[in-house]
């Protein structure tokens, strides 16, 4: 209750005060739905046991998340880990795993579930609990675009949930698909993808906020070793408050901290839009040749890379979890696989990955960093920074 689902946002969308508990609550009802849609309608094979570890997962799905949500998995990320190893961890480590054993759940299956490790391993029944809250089309993405949405104040694009939740049905090889007649709510929910990242999660001012705490965490990290976990404990006690304490009262990140509280933000200078699946940006020598060319101080150059989650999509039977999968519901009640290009007019729009490089500054570098910027990155030249 205490991590905000949005970090940054609300300077931009005074309303974005939602916390993750709401959205685990809101996820754990729309996987109570799609359980029971797939029972009683399309008639799979699911225990009631089945759906209370389905509903347990989905409720859990995001407890691995640090202070200021998404914003401190720059931290992580330096570290090798991501906010579903802390989820996996405090599932089985903590007193909520020993809470979840004397519910008669085995802590490690609902862990997997949570997790999408499930999907990992052999078709079971666990894989497709986990597809449920972690393939392309899931409740955790319905919820967060319908709940961002409402919180921001943005319209957005229209996600018609309940035709979804209806749609969804288990295909060949344990695999979730989404009925081909659902189309124009697929289209929809992947519509609202794309808008809330432009909008809201892509925001240039957002961003900004978003690069100076997320310096601040780095600069706490190396002081104080932020993340010197030996517990579940230990990383639990940090939430949004007790970490903006530590970052407020540090000689070094208070500098930051004051900035944000004056909204003193760094400035957008430059942004591009690149395909970048197969490289990484040096963001090292790109800031060294930005600060060698402009004369501005490398600390005060900033490299922002946003990337929106892909689109994975395969027609073939060997569909991944992970992928889209369509199916033609047919008048034997056979399910037909089906090429989603075939019947959406602008399905092949949704490949891929929206990248961006942006690069930030603070007011009185603006006008000659975007200058040289402009110079140094127009054209092919950014591909000299590409690996």
């Amino acid at each position: 209750m205490r991590i905000r689902q949005l970090s940054g946002t609300n300077h931009v969308f005074p309303g974005a005060n939602h916390t993750r508990f709401e959205h685990s609550l809101g996820v754990a009802a729309l996987a109570q739905r799609l359980m029971r849609n797939m029972r009683d309608l399309h008639n799979v094979e699911l225990t009631t046991d089945d759906i209370n570890d389905c509903i347990v997962g989905s409720l859990l799905h995001d407890l691995g998340h640090g202070p200021f949500s998404h914003n401190f998995e720059s931290v992580l990320v330096e570290q090798g880990k991501d906010h579903e190893d802390f989820t996996d961890w405090i599932i089985k480590d903590s007193e909520l795993g020993d809470t979840l054993s004397d519910l008669s759940f085995e802590k490690d299956y609902i862990a997997h579930i949570a997790t999408g490790k499930m999907q990992e391993r052999a078709y079971t029944k666990g894989s497709l609990l986990s597809q449920v809250i972690t393939s392309a089309v899931n409740v955790d993405s319905m919820d967060y675009l319908l709940r961002d949405n409402y919180h921001c104040g943005t319209k957005g694009r229209p996600v018609d949930v309940d035709r979804l939740l209806i749609s969804i049905d288990e295909v060949d090889e344990g695999f979730l698909g989404v009925d081909i007649s659902a189309l124009i709510a697929l289209e929809g929910f992947l519509l609202s993808r794309i808008s809330s990242f432009r909008t809201i999660y892509f925001h240039k001012t957002c961003r900004a906020v978003q690069l100076m705490l997320a310096e601040g965490f780095k600069t706490l990290n190396r002081e104080l070793g932020l993340l010197k976990f030996k517990t579940p404990d230990d990383y639990t006690k940090w939430d949004d408050y007790t970490l903006w304490t530590e970052l407020i009262n540090h000689p070094q990140s208070k500098i930051l901290m004051n900035k944000i509280k004056r909204r003193e933000l760094l400035k957008l200078c430059f942004e591009t839009r690149i395909e970048m699946s197969e490289f990484n940006l040096q963001e090292q020598k790109l800031k060294n040749a930005l600060s060698e060319a402009s004369g501005i101080a490398v600390a005060d150059i900033y490299i922002d890379l946003p990337s929106s989650p892909n689109v994975p999509y395969n027609h073939i039977s060997q569909t991944r979890p992970n992928e889209i999968y369509a199916f033609k519901r047919l008048s034997n009640g056979e399910k037909k696989p089906v090429k989603l290009e075939d019947y959406s007019l602008f399905f092949n729009q949704f490949k891929g990955h929206l990248r961006l490089i942006r690069i930030y500054t603070w007011t009185a570098f603006r006008e000659i960093l975007q200058k040289t910027a402009i110079r140094l990155l127009k054209d092919e030249k950014i591909q000299f920074y590409l690996v």
